[in-house]
């Protein structure tokens, strides 16, 4: 007869030979010759039976397996206990979220009578989420490499995960930072393979550090904890002398919109337009036109907003700032085209399936206008399109000059204009068929303020290039 270490020591070995399924069998055959007592006393066994039950996705199961020998996991459990411990709820998050939450994983290797008769529970997201936050604690106070590794995964798993959904639960994410100190987490990062148009290029991924900083600065502006946002925000900026994603931006975005909801809104403007040199986003123009509108400021927030509804973006997601064009045109005494504004926001709503605010229909039934059917929401779409087209031309001013080259890649060049000076451009910003392009074009521009990356200053950018004349110099 075996002894419980050469018991041990056999699964351990099939382990090793990646032969799990052996494992489970092997241990469904032998366990017979000890008791339960003695199985649950050595923590190598119950090690490696974790990993066999979790490398054969039996995942429900080897919880089940903890309670029938009464493993709990607390302060007292050991390292090599916790760390498999770890894996199985990475591995059993990641399967639940890439299941159906009612679907049940079933695994026919494994039909050990004594625990599967006892598998009928099934753990769901919120169980693991619940096991997880309790779990996290524990591991961080094992200092080595390979227990970090499942804090790792665990941590950046678990809130990318919480963070994709539609309506993130911003409070389980701050609530998870709360259990980390960003000083417990490595600065160094990660180099990946991704493919971008046909070509495989490596990219460098956040540091856990940096994500843990991005996590709890958006989980607190959107808890509305923005004067601790505000802090955590700017001891980012101070921490890291490179960033990822732009974090950069959207840490000094986060300090902006912290200090507009502490009362500063000066602040914020001035911030939010440093921002916009650099990231030229919808979404920033549109709280610049909120900011302006708090502000009384009625022709700048229109500005703002006319340059937001004509920036990149889906128009689905732009539906609060129909809402607010809508408001800003109803100032302007413009009723017609103010509500046009407000019901395209509710047909794109309804479209959507989503909810109609209280707000938006109170503010349509104020209105004698005809009700707009959803029938003619494209049409409505493009006639608004041409109207802000026409208005953010109209309000910009015209440069003239002519395409002094293009850069060998072939996406961008420079304009000289005729006050002497350099513009940059995108061929993206070109009104017309790319291939017209060529050195000595005439053209007509407007300018944006910018930000040279490479030279580390502000500069100007040439957008909505057309042609001038068909001649070229």
């Amino acid at each position: 007869m075996a002894t419980l270490f050469e018991f041990s020591q056999a699964i351990s070995k099939l382990n090793k030979e990646k032969k799990f399924s052996d494992s489970l069998k092997y241990f469904k055959e032998n366990k017979v010759q000890f008791t339960s007592e003695q199985i649950a006393s050595n923590d190598y066994l119950i090690s490696a039976m974790l990993t066999a039950l979790r490398q054969t996705d039996n995942f429900d199961y080897a919880f089940k397996f903890l309670e029938l020998y009464k493993i709990t996991i607390d302060e007292n459990t050991k390292e090599i206990i916790l760390t498999a411990y770890g894996w199985l709820l990475y591995s059993k998050f990641k399967a639940e979220n890439q299941l159906n939450e009612d679907h049940q994983i079933e695994n026919e290797t494994f039909d050990d009578e004594e625990i599967t008769t006892t598998a009928a529970h099934h753990y769901t997201k919120n169980d693991i989420i619940t096991k997880i936050v309790s779990f996290l604690p524990l591991i961080l106070k094992v200092n080595n490499d390979y227990a970090y590794s499942v804090v790792s995964m665990l941590f950046n798993s678990v809130l990318k995960a919480e963070k994709k959904k539609p309506n993130a639960n911003w409070k389980l994410v701050n609530e998870i930072c709360d259990l980390i100190s960003p000083d417990q987490l490595h600065t160094d990062c990660r180099t990946i393979e991704i493919e971008r148009k046909g070509q495989i290029k490596p990219m460098e991924l956040a540091s856990d550090k940096e994500n843990w900083f991005a996590y709890k600065s958006k989980a607190l502006i959107k808890l509305g904890l923005f004067q601790e946002c505000y802090e955590i925000s700017k001891k980012a900026l101070e921490t890291f002398d490179k960033f990822h994603y732009s974090n950069d931006i959207w840490f000094a975005r986060r300090i902006a919109l912290s200090k507009k909801n502490l009362g500063k809104s000066s602040d914020a403007i001035a911030e939010l337009q440093q921002i916009l040199k650099r990231k030229k986003e919808w979404f920033i123009q549109k709280e610049l036109a909120v900011l302006y509108q708090e502000c009384g400021d009625i022709n700048k927030s229109f500005n703002y907003a006319i340059s937001a509804i004509n920036n990149f973006g889906d128009m689905e997601y732009k539906v609060d700032l129909l809402f607010l064009l809508g408001e800003l045109l109803k100032t302007k005494r413009e009723n017609d085209l103010a509500f046009k504004h407000f019901s395209l926001s509710q047909l794109l709503r309804i479209k959507e399936g989503w909810k109609i605010p209280p707000k938006l229909q109170s503010t349509l039934s104020q209105f004698t206008n005809p009700n707009i059917p959803i029938e003619k929401l494209q049409e409505l779409k493009n006639e608004l399109k041409k109207y802000w087209q026409v208005v953010l031309q109209s309000n910009l001013p015209k440069f003239e000059g002519k395409i002094k080259n293009i850069l060998p890649n072939g996406l961008a060049g420079f304009i000289t204009g005729d006050d002497k000076k350099d513009y940059f451009f995108s061929l993206n910003d070109y009104r017309g068929k790319k291939e017209d392009i060529t050195i000595g074009l005439l053209v007509e521009f407007n300018t944006e303020e910018s930000y040279d990356k490479k030279k580390g200053q502000e500069s100007d950018k040439a957008t909505n290039i057309t042609t001038m004349t068909n001649k070229t110099e």
